[in-house]
């Protein structure tokens, strides 16, 4: 690594193997796609990772060093690794693309807020998360060198919980990888082989979350089951347990489907292959799944609150997601082939995907990299 570039450390211990998730995908294809950058070459990169960390099996160029630390991210001894770490290496930047920061240290910092659903609906969490949100993030984030966003409405959001200048923060939205493609794209054996292996029904009505209390799977899957569907559900998310209650209690449990992991190559033929993509989430700070949704080339009903209108524009079927019945009205007209803006909806929506690009975000982030001493 040569001397003479400034260093910037950028913590991806969240990215683990096999267990993707908005963030860290983020994280995954900013590191990816900044490599993929002719200006990557004015920097030194220090990444810091996790055992488990997919980055630890890869050749990456000269001027990427890969430090692997013992504690995880959100652990309390992982505060102190860092910082230990940082004093260490000395880098010019700290770059932390999600919402745990170095607290015990004065490194000049750029943070990546993805939301502020952690003091917009801060009843879904603990006193001590309340606590670290309000008082230790928010402290540390108004002595930010700056900070990335991924969208306006997550912008205005941090102005309005954190009190930070306008100036200070930056858009850059996420992308959209090209792999997300309608499923004529994909051979039949590719076809049949995701089929089998996570059981999914000829059609169906497709649906992703985790089941906390903002992703509104409850009240999805409580809509469905009341809503008289022909085709079945089908629910990605790692604890369903109160999901398949309410299935049961309205006898729907074996039109309810529930898949726990899908490995990431297969996302793209799991969107493609669904008849509607139902996301009715209560908070985004951007909405991944819908818009690779609509790179498959698939009907979208989502929520109109939050960030989702801005991603998705005229592209979506938008409901009130408080609303059972509006929900339903959503669905039903998703699956109506005699609806007419279906078609069009569809077509306008694998254009808007291209909107979003992973290379583009990558490089804007470089170029702030740039700008900050």
């Amino acid at each position: 690594m040569s001397s003479d570039k400034k260093t910037i450390m950028l913590d991806a211990r969240i990215v683990v193997k096999d267990a993707e998730h908005g963030i860290a995908r983020h994280i995954r294809e900013l590191i990816f796609n900044i490599i993929n950058c002719k200006d990557h070459e004015n920097f030194n990169f220090i990444l810091v990772t996790n055992a488990n960390s997919p980055f630890n099996e890869y050749k990456l160029p000269s001027n990427f060093l890969i430090v692997t630390l013992k504690f995880g991210t959100f652990s309390f001894l992982g505060q102190f690794e860092i910082i230990f770490t940082i004093l260490k290496y000395k880098p010019k930047l700290f770059h932390s693309p999600h919402f745990i920061v170095p607290l015990l240290s004065s490194i000049p910092l750029i943070a990546t807020i993805h939301d502020m659903n952690h003091m917009a609906l801060s009843n879904n969490y603990s006193l001590i998360q309340k606590i670290y949100y309000n008082i230790f993030l928010k402290r540390k984030l108004l002595k930010a060198k700056s900070i990335i966003t991924v969208s306006n409405f997550s912008k205005n959001e941090i102005i309005k919980y954190l009190g930070l200048p306008n100036e200070k923060i930056h858009v850059f939205y996420n992308g959209v990888y090209n792999n997300f493609q309608p499923a004529e794209a994909f051979n039949q054996e590719k076809v049949h082989s995701v089929v089998f292996k996570h059981k999914l029904p000829p059609k169906y009505i497709f649906t992703i979350g985790n089941n906390k209390p903002h992703k509104n799977l409850e009240r999805l899957t409580e809509a469905y089951c009341t809503g008289n569907f022909k085709l079945p559900l089908v629910i990605l998310t790692q604890n369903h347990t109160s999901l398949l209650e309410i299935s049961k209690k309205y006898g729907k449990h074996k039109d309810v489907h529930f898949v726990d992991f899908v490995k990431e190559e297969d996302f793209p033929l799991i969107y493609s292959l669904c008849s509607s993509f139902v996301y009715v989430s209560l908070y985004e700070g951007f909405g991944l799944p819908p818009i690779e949704a609509a790179a498959c080339g698939v009907p979208v009903v989502i929520s109109n609150t939050t960030s989702l209108p801005e991603i998705m524009e005229d592209v979506a079927i938008y409901v009130d997601p408080l609303d059972i019945k509006d929900i339903q009205r959503g669905i039903h007209e998703s699956l109506d082939e005699y609806n007419p803006n279906l078609k069009k909806n569809v077509q306008n929506g694998l254009q808007l995907s291209k909107k979003y690009s992973w290379e583009r975000m990558a490089q804007e982030t470089l170029t702030l990299y740039g700008t900050l001493q």
